[in-house]
């Protein structure tokens, strides 16, 4: 998930701080910044656990795995009922 968490952080942030988005650069404090710190890494940590219950990778670590083997590979966790 690592590499997934980095390209989500940075959409994220951009999307705050640049002014295609909301253009917060410069107008935002050391303490709202640590908030807004604290905020995103909460988000990433409770996304990365669901998403880990049910699939094997992050979406760019299994794009990644795939072109990498050439070959398609699993992404679904198989449930297992025993």
């Amino acid at each position: 998930m690592a590499l997934t968490i980095y390209f989500l952080q940075t959409v994220i942030c951009t999307t705050l701080f640049y002014n295609y988005g909301f253009g917060l650069y410069g107008s935002v404090g050391p303490a709202a910044g640590v908030i807004i710190t604290i905020l995103i890494y909460t988000l990433q940590l409770n996304l990365s656990s669901v998403w880990l219950r049910y699939f094997h990778y992050g979406p760019v670590e299994w794009l990644w795995r795939s072109l990498t083997n050439k070959k398609k590979q699993p992404f679904r966790k198989i449930e297992n009922n025993a």
